[in-house]
């Protein structure tokens, strides 16, 4: 079984200045093909530290990847680093030179001498072309290893690996190698701690594996099967996704690539409700999430955002009269309001107060939700610890979405 080890180079990274989408990308990619992956670095454009990674990851895999590095500035070191660490000699490469030129003759613009640093490459290794950037990529053999160099930019980086990485390692590992398939349950109304009592026993199966990780409001659980092929692999994720339904079926929402508001808006379509929302502590996050779902032009009628909920008095599009002057009254009375202005058979209101001592360490909201669903009046008050106001509403929403899914699927009032 091939084992890789993944290199991202890019002081920027090391900093949180930019979200290295390309890792999780190409992890997904790695584990599709039974390849196994055991680290993961990152360093910062040191030419020395950078040799010493792809050093000591040779040590221990038989695949390196290193991402990012390829571009023409100073600080574009991965090429540099590669040569350095196995002893080589940088060379100039025609092929390189060509992908490299063309980009720059497409767009009839002068090549500076800066990138023509980028038709360099290891001696004994070749370049990869890359459609869409200046870096070519670098594939090269040494002493039983396999070293592949892709430039940084998302864009560049997965095409590349789609196009070029992947059926470069699929021919290689032709005949050596199984199957790994994964597939993600997706979980809400159940915590991951519950989640694993009812589950303790599957979850120490070695193949398939099963790994739960915590989100808010939702639990993801991966299962994930090695075999000979990928018939095999997907036969035994099916049966132990059977046993995992059998037990906690009625808490998932989603398989793979679904989403809660997709779950959502799916329940609004199938039973033929449409949906008015008011927002106050979230701030339109909830219409944002339920009206840009596929399908949502057949439920969602309208959302409105208010910061105060005062300035609606008197207005002629919302007839709320006097509201209740308890909070977690008047978001019900609010529901009704909105739902019957629009004409729809479902309505939410949002509402929320700042909770906590503001002299405390322990402050946070205070979020009302009100809902009016075919007649059916609920309420419910939910204490938000911690945390600004961004993130708090962004949690609130969340958990409306949870509370309308149990709903709406089982019958659950809140």
């Amino acid at each position: 079984m091939m084992v890789a080890e993944v290199i991202f180079t890019g002081t920027e990274l090391l900093l949180g200045q930019i979200l290295n989408t390309n890792a999780q990308y190409l992890q997904v990619e790695l584990s599709s093909l039974g390849i196994n992956l055991y680290y993961q670095v990152t360093v910062g454009d040191n030419l020395g530290r950078c040799a010493s990674a792809i050093s000591q990851a040779a040590g221990r895999a038989d695949l390196i990847i290193v991402g990012g590095g390829l571009g023409p500035t100073e600080d574009d070191i991965s090429r540099e680093a590669l040569a350095e660490a196995l002893k080589l000699k940088l060379v100039k490469d025609n092929f390189a030179l060509e992908v490299v030129r063309r980009f720059f003759d497409q767009r009839n613009i002068s090549i500076s001498d800066n990138n023509l640093k980028q038709a360099l490459i290891p001696e004994g290794g070749r370049a990869l072309d890359n459609p869409v950037g200046t870096a070519p990529g670098i594939i090269l053999e040494n002493r039983g290893k396999t070293y592949i160099l892709l430039p940084g930019p998302p864009n560049e980086f997965k095409r590349m690996v789609n196009d070029r990485v992947i059926p470069f390692l699929k021919e290689k590992l032709a005949g050596k190698s199984g199957i790994i398939k994964s597939r993600v349950l997706k979980f809400c109304g159940i915590g991951e701690s519950k989640l694993d009592e009812k589950l303790s026993d599957l979850l120490k199966s070695s193949n398939p594996t099963l790994a739960p990780t915590a989100k808010f409001s939702e639990v993801h659980l991966r299962i994930t099967a090695r075999a000979g092929d990928e018939a095999g692999a997907g036969e035994m994720i099916e049966v132990m996704e059977a046993r995992v339904r059998e037990r906690l079926g009625s808490f998932i929402f989603g398989v793979d690539g679904e989403t809660l508001p997709g779950a959502v808006s799916g329940l609004f379509r199938e039973q033929h409700k449409t949906l008015a929302v008011l927002e106050g502590f979230s701030g339109g996050e909830v219409s944002a999430l339920l009206s840009t779902v596929p399908g949502a032009g057949d439920f969602f009628a309208a959302g409105v955002v208010a910061r105060d909920f005062g300035v609606l008095r008197g207005m002629p599009f919302l007839h709320a009269g006097e509201p209740p002057v308890k909070k977690e009254e008047a978001v019900k009375s609010l529901a009704t309001a909105i739902k019957e202005n629009f004409g729809c058979r479902a309505g939410l209101a949002i509402g929320m107060d700042n909770a906590g001592d503001p002299s405390s360490r322990v402050t946070g909201y205070a979020f009302h939700l009100g809902a009016d669903i075919d007649g059916k009046i609920m309420g419910r008050e939910l204490l938000l610890r911690g945390g600004d106001r961004l993130e708090a509403s962004r949690r609130a929403s969340t958990m409306v979405l949870v509370l309308l899914w149990r709903y709406l699927k089982h019958g659950i009032a809140f």
